[in-house]
């Protein structure tokens, strides 16, 4: 068998001169390679995940910290705030809540002045996971009043939504004080119970 060591080394011998010293460097460089995968590298990789935790751990300490500021205020805040009006209708039942539609249309219609003629509440339709309350309306009034009620639907709390909207010029009506034969449709809807009334069209 042929050895790939110097005949020095063979023979128990250090070499000497050039072949020694890159001999040397070349063990040398052996232990620092075997130094830096064994011991450093794994080091540097503990540090560098230590130091993430740590970062990591101080911006949830700053965060909690700026939250736990802020809570007497927001607190404060919610004690003092006016509650968010509901968006639908509430009530025990249909009809209940259909009566309840009724007489918040009358009281718009009153707040402008405006008498209703007619009123009558339509059967109740299931859309989706809501009862649909409507309420059909009737009332003779002047062009500007009209224009007052319809906007007075559109903003109110709980929402309401106007269909199938009818003006008639009134019979007798003078040209200077135009009056207005208004009929309209007047939606607003409640979640929907365990008993469906029957299915949207």
């Amino acid at each position: 068998m042929v050895s790939l060591l110097p005949p020095t080394l063979t023979q128990g011998v250090l070499p000497e001169g050039r072949p020694g010293r890159i001999l040397a460097c070349a063990m040398t460089g052996i232990v620092v390679l075997v130094i830096w995968n064994g011991i450093a590298r794994p080091l540097m990789g503990w540090y560098h995940q230590r130091a993430e935790a740590l970062d990591m751990r101080a911006a949830m300490t700053a965060r909690m910290t700026e939250l736990a500021a802020a809570l007497p205020a927001l607190r404060q805040r919610a004690a003092t705030s006016r509650p968010v009006p509901s968006f639908f209708l509430n009530g025990a039942n249909d009809t209940v809540t259909a009566a309840a539609l009724q007489d918040r249309v009358q009281e718009m219609a009153s707040a402008l002045g405006a008498t209703l003629s007619s009123v009558e509440t339509l059967p109740v339709v299931q859309s989706g996971t809501y009862h649909r309350i409507s309420v059909r309306i009737a009332t003779t009034v002047s062009f500007e009043t009209d224009v007052r009620l319809l906007d007075a639907i559109a903003r109110a709390t709980p929402a309401m939504v106007v269909d199938e909207l009818q003006l008639h010029l009134a019979a007798g009506t003078r040209r200077d004080n135009p009056m207005l034969d208004t009929a309209m449709t007047i939606i607003a809807y409640r979640p929907a119970g365990s008993t469906p009334r029957r299915e949207a069209r």
